[in-house]
């Protein structure tokens, strides 16, 4: 089974959230010529406070 692993801010709109893995789902089904059901959608969500660029938390950043 394919696993499709996001990193990035939070989604906060639910149906945003739902679309991303609908359209990542087909293209990877597609792709790998496999039912949808095959595949594995991970959403990994970072805070401004735990990631930093260049020794800074993007926190701090802004």
């Amino acid at each position: 089974m394919p696993i499709i692993a996001i990193e990035g801010p939070p989604i906060a709109d639910l149906n945003v959230r739902r679309k991303l893995v609908s359209e990542l789902t087909s293209a990877a089904a597609r792709a790998y010529a496999l039912p949808e059901e095959k595949i594995i959608v991970l959403i990994r969500e970072n805070t401004p406070e735990q990631v930093a660029v260049g020794g800074k938390l993007l926190a701090d950043l802004r």
